[in-house]
């Protein structure tokens, strides 16, 4: 068997749940035993009744059907109740603890790909996220299921051996037999059919997520069918793999039927004690079905799990990002592009200037954490640390990006204006929203601030995000506000208010601006230049 999946992380996150699950298992062991006992004792009372039915009517009278029919009311009142509180339970438990899983692994990778260790594209966050942390749904909803399996075959050989000492062997060899069968037939044939259903899926999602984010242009150039019929060559790859996998899951299922009626073979033909005796040992053999079933399921979808098993350890053993060194209040910013260092107080304003392709935006993208290979000279504070030194942590407290191509969420106006500082009031945000001028625009909408504003934002105008992102960048409060590009489409009396309104706000907070923008309007904003 493979080490347990995110030791560390899994047990931190399953351990508000360590109650629940207690109780599931003991659900569990309960429909093992009432499940067998079910069947058995149902099978012993039917053959025991008939036998005396057909003795005669003095045997008729003397047999006690008030017993055993009594054991097989509660018995089945037993497993009916047990098995929903096992799937209930089991259930509760498992879902909530991946849920927490998926938010960890979620902080954990956005933690490492702000430090540039980690890059994952929107598929393969998709699937890691998705489909790998699916698999430990089986593992963690499969313990009670275990623990009833366990008991279910304990109580067969148990019922057995009523019958005599052969039944009960045939039952544990058959049922041992079976379990080490099926282990060794899932370790043969499905770790690579996993691993290929695994990659197929992977694959697929990735090209849809790409696919999806280029539906324009695939619909402008007139590549609907050619995408589609790519899309379709990956959706057949998976079908495949899913068909091969379930195709030698389905096989190595088999071997469970077959187990248990070659059991019940066996005790039938060696049973002591009549044929009532005859009749629990068969139907306690018969009823190792359920019992291995759960056993064989779980080493059937073992390799499944093994195969998500690396991917995901690598995610879990990101470390936490440790906290944060304070930043300096008012950070001075030294920029040196090689003709003489420029040093810029807090609340100064510098342009950063330069042809397309020389540079600006990664000069900016450096200051703000999320690349490192600016070639510029970029230090902060007044020793003059390098911006590359300081590290993600740092540099997003002294520094609020409002990039060229903003990214909104998937949610409300006021979802994607709470990101830059959770707990800001509503005067606040209208202030924001006034200075980056869509105020006016977000109290048109039907929702106002709550109105939803679909993925990516797509249902604003590209104008309207850029200035929603600005006024998100305004509320974060930060000592400096890096505008790439930020009058970009606007028409000239947008851009002449937005200059205008920018230009009142840092007048009136002191807020530092680092400016990248071909367009001369919002050049008059700033006092130093720098140019690349």
């Amino acid at each position: 068997m493979s080490p347990p999946l995110l030791p560390e992380a899994l047990a931190a996150c399953a351990a508000p749940w360590r109650g629940t699950r207690r109780l599931a298992v003991a659900a569990g062991l309960t429909v093992g035993f009432a499940s067998v006992g079910l069947l058995a004792i149902s099978g012993w009372f039917l053959t025991a009744a008939a036998i005396a039915g057909g003795t005669g009517p003095a045997a008729a009278r003397a047999f006690n059907y008030l017993v055993p029919s009594a054991m097989i009311r509660l018995l089945a009142i037993l497993r009916t109740a047990a098995r929903y509180f096992e799937r209930l339970l089991s259930h509760r438990a498992a879902l909530s603890t991946l849920a927490s899983v998926r938010t960890l692994l979620f902080a954990r990778a956005a933690a490492a790909e702000g430090r540039g260790t980690l890059r994952l594209s929107g598929g393969e966050a998709a699937a890691l996220l998705g489909q790998d942390v699916d698999q430990l749904e089986d593992r963690l909803v499969r313990g009670p299921a275990l623990a009833g399996a366990l008991a279910g075959g304990g109580t067969a050989i148990g019922l057995a051996a009523l019958a005599g000492p052969f039944p009960a062997l045939a039952v544990a060899v058959c049922l041992g037999g079976a379990a080490w069968i099926t282990r060794r037939a899932a370790r043969r044939m499905l770790p690579a059919r996993a691993e290929a259903a695994a990659a197929a899926l992977t694959g697929l999602k990735i090209a849809l997520t790409e696919y999806a984010a280029a539906a324009g242009e695939i619909a402008v150039y007139r590549l609907t069918g050619q995408v589609s019929a790519e899309l379709e060559r990956l959706a057949e790859r998976h079908d495949r793999a899913l068909r091969d996998l379930a195709v030698a899951e389905a096989a190595i299922g088999a071997a469970i039927p077959a187990a248990a009626g070659l059991a019940s073979a066996l005790a039938i033909a060696k049973a002591g004690g009549g044929p009532a005796m005859a009749a629990i040992a068969a139907l306690a053999a018969a009823a190792i079905v359920e019992a291995v079933a759960a056993l064989a399921r779980a080493e059937i979808r073992a390799p499944s799990i093994d195969s998500a098993a690396p991917r995901l350890e690598a995610l879990a053993g990101v470390p936490d990002a440790a906290p944060p060194p304070p930043a300096p209040a008012r950070p001075v910013l030294t920029i040196d592009a090689g003709n003489g260092a420029e040093r810029i107080a807090p609340g100064g304003r510098v342009a950063i200037l330069g042809a397309s392709g020389s540079g600006k935006t990664r000069l900016i993208e450096t200051l703000a954490g999320l690349r490192r290979d600016a070639p510029q000279r970029l230090a902060l504070g007044g020793e003059e640390t390098p911006a590359a030194a300081l590290g993600l942590a740092v540099l997003r407290q002294c520094f609020a990006l409002v990039p060229q191509e903003p990214m909104l969420i998937a949610g409300t106006v006021l979802d994607n204006l709470r990101i830059a500082r959770p707990g800001i009031a509503e005067p606040e945000i209208w202030e924001a929203l006034a200075a980056a001028c869509i105020d006016a625009e977000i109290r048109a909408l039907p929702g106002g601030l709550d109105q939803w504003i679909g993925e990516g934002g797509t249902q604003l105008s590209g104008g309207q995000r850029k200035r929603l992102a600005l006024a998100r960048g305004l509320l974060a409060g930060r000592p400096w506000l890096l505008l790439d590009e930020p009058s970009e489409g606007l028409d000239a009396a947008t851009e002449a208010r937005l200059v205008a309104a920018l230009k009142a706000w840092l007048d009136r907070t002191g807020q530092g601006l680092v400016l990248a923008s071909h367009r001369p309007a919002p050049l008059a904003l700033c006092d130093h230049m720098v140019r690349l």
